[in-house]
């Protein structure tokens, strides 16, 4: 048996290579608490029974969808039995930044920038921006701008034309695509797959991204450094900040490449890390792992659709809580497209919830 099982995970890692490049396409696409806060204080709604830890459901998707309405900020009692904890700013005050392009700002970036390639309007459901990580990177700066009772930034959205609030997350994806160009082992991208709007190589290392939203502590005591960087697709657009609009904050690994086998014997002592985390310092900056059962049919129904890739995460998204059912630890997190209840084929849901075993890593930041 034990044989048995070192085959498999040998045919995985072997098949590693082979579907990073094919799964990359599914990778960010398809996919404290306040003064007014009871414990005895039922959730607005009634939330989701979830399915069991070890469902096969959870291996297909990217986790269960939950309507805005059955959250709650604090720490909230279940009438169906359990506990719900959200963080503070969550559901009142945190931008939600949407990746969704329309046809009409892309026909506008390309009258007014001329990129090479030119933009792409992809109509096709969750197939926009491949922007997760950067969205969620700068969802976990505004969150700390917030506790801090620091003023949102206003700008347009580089991937919508809307107006938005907060740190522009196209800022974050130049910083790391300008860094790539110097150190590409560091701030490592995919370019077998691009960015299915922009054309552009796709940063997808987590680590890389939690190192500049710490940029203002390796700045040391100059705040007012300025921070310049070009654009990676759009011709003479140059990004402008301060090191100090990054605060001083300090990455603190909770969770990093655990392979699956681990956390699925182990799911308690992983979900009470990260529960620890959430309440100590605040939102946690995480990766979904790439389940060789989301290939699109590759390996569907086998022992190898229970693993994941090693040492990359398909899509980043912000925890920002977590719900106790049944003596489980479910994590809620932020989506990055949709900013809907449900799925369909015009959105999708703002929030959803995963057992531990569906994420790869997670970072907090300390200040």
């Amino acid at each position: 048996m034990r044989a048995e099982a070192r085959s498999v995970t040998s045919r995985a890692y072997q098949l590693a290579p082979l579907l990073l490049a094919a799964l990359a396409l599914v990778a960010c696409g398809h996919l404290a608490l306040p003064a007014t806060t009871s414990v005895d204080r039922p959730a607005l709604a009634a939330f989701p029974w979830l399915p069991d830890y070890d469902d096969p459901a959870w291996l297909l998707g990217q986790g269960q969808p939950i309507a805005r309405a059955a959250l709650r900020e604090g720490r909230s009692m279940l009438p169906e039995g359990g506990r719900l904890f959200v963080l503070p700013h969550v559901l009142g005050s945190l931008p939600y930044k949407n990746v969704q392009e329309t046809r009409a700002w892309v026909d506008e970036v390309n009258r007014t920038y001329g990129p090479v390639p030119p933009w792409r309007y992809r109509p096709e459901r969750r197939l926009g921006h491949y922007s997760c990580m950067s969205v969620s990177a700068a969802t976990v700066l505004d969150w700390f701008h917030l506790e801090e009772g620091r003023a949102l930034a206003h700008y347009r959205s580089w991937l919508s034309g809307k107006p938005e609030r907060g740190t522009d997350p196209r800022l974050i994806d130049s910083i790391y695509l300008a860094r790539a160009r110097d150190d590409p082992s560091g701030y490592p991208t995919i370019t077998a797959h691009r960015d299915p709007v922009e054309g552009t190589p796709i940063p997808w290392r987590m680590e890389a991204f939690a190192a500049i939203v710490t940029l203002a502590a390796s700045a040391g005591t100059d705040r007012d450094a300025p921070i310049a960087v070009a654009d990676a697709a759009l011709p003479g657009v140059t990004h402008r900040a301060r090191s100090g609009d990054f605060l001083d904050l300090r990455v603190e690994p909770v969770l990093r490449w655990v392979p699956s086998p681990r956390v699925a014997a182990t799911p308690d002592a992983h979900a009470a890390r990260l529960v620890a985390a959430l309440e100590r310092y605040g939102p946690l900056y995480a990766g979904i792992r790439v389940r060789f059962a989301a290939s699109g049919g590759i390996i569907a129904e086998s022992d190898l659709a229970r693993l994941a890739l090693p040492n990359v995460s398909g899509h980043g998204v912000v925890i920002v809580g977590y719900v106790e059912q049944d003596g489980r630890t479910y994590f809620i997190y932020r989506e990055t497209f949709g900013e809907a209840d449900d799925e369909s084929e015009e959105a999708g849901p703002s929030y959803r919830a995963y057992p531990v075993h569906g994420f790869n890593e997670a970072y907090a930041f300390v200040r």
